[in-house]
Formats: C-alpha cells, sequence, structure tokens
C-alpha cells in the first residue's frame, strides 16, 4: 500500500509540475501583451500633433503621421501558445530509476524485519526448552503426596469386657504411627467408635482383660511404654 501511495504522489507531483509550466507561459504572454499595449499608448503620447502658436495666436494643423499603426485584433492578443512537451523517455527513464530504488529500500527493510524475527524465535525456542528441562528436573524430584481419603471406622462387634484406654481420635481412623507403636510394644489393640456431645469419636482400647485386676496389673507398663494418659476403660 505505502509503495502505490508513493508512486501516485510522484505522478501527482509530475502532473502538477506540468500543470505549473502552462500557467507560467499563459502569465508570461498576458504581461506581454500589456507590456505592449503600454507601449503602444507611450508611443501615442509621444507623436501627439503639437500646437504651434504664432503671434497673431493661429492654430496650426497637426502634422501628418508618418508611420501607419496595424490595428490589433483581440483574438490575436489571447492567441493559445504552444505548449513544448518535455521528452517522455527520459521522463519515463527516471520514473522507472525512482520506483526501482523505493522497491529496494522497502526490500532491505523486509529482509531487516525477517532477520531479526529470526533471531528472536531462535532465543524464544532456547528458553522454552530450557524451561521444559527445569521442570522436568522439578517433577523427578519432587513427590506429589496422595491425599488421605478420611474414613470412619467400622464397628467392630466387641466383647463386653476390660480394657486399657491408650487414646482417642476424633478424625475418623487413628495414626498409623501410634497403632504400629502400640503393636510393636506386644500389646493387641481395638479400635470402638463412640459418640460424645453429638460427635463422633474413635478410641484405641488394649484388651481385653479378664478382670479389672488383670488390667491393673498391666497398666504400669503400658503407661511407660505407650502413654502415660492410659487408663482402664469397661464396656458393658
Amino acid at each position: 500500500m505505502e509503495e502505490k501511495h508513493e508512486l501516485s504522489d510522484i505522478m501527482l507531483d509530475k502532473n502538477t509540475g506540468r500543470t505549473s509550466k502552462m500557467k507560467k507561459i499563459l502569465l508570461l504572454s498576458i504581461v506581454l501583451i500589456i507590456l505592449f499595449l503600454l507601449i503602444l499608448a507611450g508611443m501615442k503620447l509621444i507623436n501627439k500633433p503639437k500646437v504651434k502658436k504664432n503671434n497673431f495666436n493661429i492654430i496650426l494643423p497637426p502634422e501628418p503621421a508618418t508611420k501607419v499603426e496595424k490595428p490589433i485584433v483581440k483574438d490575436e492578443l489571447f492567441k493559445q501558445v504552444p505548449i513544448i512537451e518535455e521528452n517522455n523517455d527520459t521522463e519515463k527513464n527516471n520514473f522507472d530509476a525512482m520506483v526501482k530504488k523505493i522497491k529496494e529500500k522497502e526490500k532491505e527493510k523486509v529482509d531487516k524485519f525477517a532477520t531479526h524475527k529470526a533471531k528472536q524465535d531462535e532465543k524464544i525456542a532456547k528458553v522454552k526448552a530450557k524451561t521444559k528441562n527445569i521442570q522436568k528436573k522439578i517433577k523427578k524430584h519432587t513427590k506429589i503426596p496422595k491425599k488421605i481419603k478420611t474414613t470412619k471406622p467400622k464397628k467392630q462387634k466387641i466383647k463386653k469386657s476390660v480394657y486399657i484406654q491408650v487414646g482417642i481420635t476424633f478424625k475418623g481412623k487413628p495414626d498409623k504411627k501410634y497403632l504400629e507403636k502400640i503393636t510393636k510394644a506386644g500389646y493387641k489393640y481395638t479400635l470402638y467408635p463412640v459418640k460424645i456431645s453429638g460427635r463422633t469419636a474413635t478410641k484405641v482400647l488394649i484388651g481385653p482383660y479378664i478382670n479389672k485386676k488383670a488390667a491393673r496389673n498391666s497398666i504400669n507398663k503400658i503407661k511407660q511404654k505407650i502413654n502415660k494418659a492410659a487408663f482402664i476403660y469397661v464396656i458393658k
């Protein structure tokens, strides 16, 4: 589009130059005609017959004019002046050379832009490759922890007997590490779900024992190994 606009401007400038030449020639011809008329008027004033006076105030006839002026026809004054056209071949060659220069400049701009874009694309590709490598390394060294599902413990059939309570939780199942601690100490545990003030809880019980006496005999060791706050719990 820019190239088309520039060509139009050149053609317009060319036409404008021709029009201005015509105007100058016409103006010059008008000035010459006016000057010619002024000269004629001056000559008439100069050749105006002088009145000679004598002692008797006799007026003498005017002297005959030696030159007969040819009358000027109005149509000849405004006769069109011929316009001399310039050499068309020279103008065409100049125009073609100008167009060629414009095209060469546009091509240089396009080539520069393409080179710059290629360099930018190469840089972006390198950055993307580095980012992908970093993301892969991060994925290798970081493990996403699995979501722990909290499920309510199923009700176990517990015999009515004596137990030693070593823990309670309101968050579903008790901690695995705590339960492993009980088994490593040589005890068997039982999970007993109950409701306290409308909330569901799970008690961790060790047992069952035959009676309270048997439970008292082992409670001290359980307090030392598992939980100091352990106590005897009877299910009736």
